[in-house]
């Protein structure tokens, strides 16, 4: 696939501005799709939420009627308002689920929104005169790019752990988060006292506990494989980090390194990386030199009394059996003066 010019980039979104389709189309559209997919309060059921609806009052006092659309506001299922909000009074999700944005999928998001209009509308909450993405920063940053404002169905304000657990939902059902971001996400939830464990986290994303705690131990790995990993962190997954981290914790960081990039290439798989941390946990030993020995017999008037062994390392065994008493305590009375032994 041939690749499209920098250059070319900007004409095409320009052309595709012209051609897309009128407000009003895009606004019937977007309230369908709203109506379809419904960000719904945490604490509210589903079977509860299409009977309740905020106030439309409410949400014009969130974008000041000079910015305002002529449009009128549609009420969608879960209490929100479906408006067009001026970018400048958009705020990204502090706590958002997806942390890491390809500029490749912005530009493609950008060309695809010029030509066709935003179809889907993202999901806010009103916080004074400002409203906070829920979910759809990649659109956002595509809307910015096209200097459009942006679709919305903004909600009342809502908690901490509803501005991510509603961002968790939505991206994962349209793109599963890759490890690095829910890393990073976690990260951040624990150190701003969002959650206070670990635990809670799994509670509410339903992965389990042993899953957040290897998703977060990628967070150990050196800078530089970071580095790397956020060039396409769709290549890495929680299982290939976690292995990676195990082997850059005992191996030099230069081969650390050269398998992530061949993590990146699409050459290294996972029991690569096992394969290679093992050489560096469990080095191999040398093989003991088998010493060569010699044995010689000690015999007395035609019998054996005995045997004594030598080997090339210098050690020697002596073994012998004589039975006259005289001789014996001779022989004994030699060996201590010859090894210097005392009683």
């Amino acid at each position: 696939m041939n690749k499209i010019k920098k250059q070319d980039l900007s004409q095409r979104m320009r052309s595709a501005v012209s051609s897309a389709p009128t407000l009003n189309n895009r606004f019937a559209h977007a309230a369908a799709r709203a109506e379809l997919n419904p960000v719904l309060p945490a604490s509210q059921p589903q079977e509860e939420a299409t009977t309740q609806s905020a106030p439309v009052e409410t949400i014009h006092a969130t974008v000041p009627a000079a910015q305002a659309t002529t449009a009128a506001p549609v009420l969608v299922a879960g209490g929100g308002v479906l408006r067009e909000v001026p970018l400048d009074q958009i705020e990204p999700n502090p706590f958002n689920a997806r942390h890491i944005y390809r500029p490749e999928r912005v530009n493609e998001l950008a060309t695809s929104i010029g030509a066709n209009g935003q179809e889907t509308p993202g999901s806010a909450v009103a916080v004074d005169d400002k409203v906070i993405l829920i979910a759809g920063h990649y659109r956002w940053k595509a809307l910015k790019r096209l200097g459009r404002p942006m679709l919305l169905v903004v909600y009342p304000p809502m908690s901490d752990q509803e501005l991510y657990a509603k961002s968790f939902r939505e991206n994962h059902d349209r793109e599963e988060e890759t490890a690095l971001d829910n890393a990073l996400a976690w990260r951040n939830l624990i150190d701003k006292g969002v959650y206070s464990s670990e635990t809670e986290i799994a509670e509410v994303t339903g992965y389990s506990l042993p899953s957040i705690n290897k998703t977060m131990a990628i967070l150990g790995l050196p800078e530089p494989i970071l580095a790397i990993v956020r060039e396409n962190p769709v290549q890495f997954k929680v299982s290939l980090l976690y292995e990676l981290k195990l082997f850059a914790e005992s191996a030099p960081i230069e081969q650390a390194i050269e398998l992530t990039q061949g993590i990146l290439a699409g050459e290294v798989s996972r029991k690569t990386i096992t394969d290679a941390r093992e050489i560096y946990e469990k080095p191999k030993t040398a093989r003991k030199q088998k010493e060569t020995s010699r044995a010689y017999k000690i015999t007395r008037d035609g019998r054996d009394i005995g045997s004594m062994k030598t080997w090339d390392s210098g050690r020697v065994s002596f073994d012998v059996k004589i039975i006259d008493a005289v001789e014996r305590q001779k022989l004994i009375a030699e060996l201590r003066d010859r090894f210097g032994l005392t009683e």
